[in-house]
């Protein structure tokens, strides 16, 4: 197996976790790319709509950034330098972009 190869085979064994900004929400996305989102019991009823949806979207934040940061450590591993991979860092969304408007 070449390097290359091995670099591949290496991003796509990349196994991430997200976890919400107040601990409701976990995403883990393992190697074989399935989504697993698991909410810790009574979420649903104790928070808002919008605080479910702010939840679910902090943690799925989590994980890219955790996937970003991943990758470009194997860039780095791979071919010494992280060229063309910059860290991740989400942009809250304005009140008319959460709502539609």
């Amino acid at each position: 197996m070449s390097k290359l190869e091995r670099y591949f085979a290496d991003v796509a064994r990349i196994r991430v976790e997200g976890v919400s900004t107040n601990g409701w929400v976990t995403v883990v996305r393992d190697h074989d790319a399935d989504l697993k989102v698991d909410i810790r019991p009574g979420m649903l009823r104790r928070c808002s709509p919008d605080q479910v949806a702010s939840e679910i979207r902090t943690a799925l934040l989590a994980a890219v950034a955790d996937h970003r940061r991943q990758y470009r450590q194997l860039r780095i591993d791979y071919f010494g330098s992280p060229l063309g991979v910059e860290l991740f860092t989400p942009v809250e969304p304005t009140r008319g972009e959460r709502y539609g408007g």
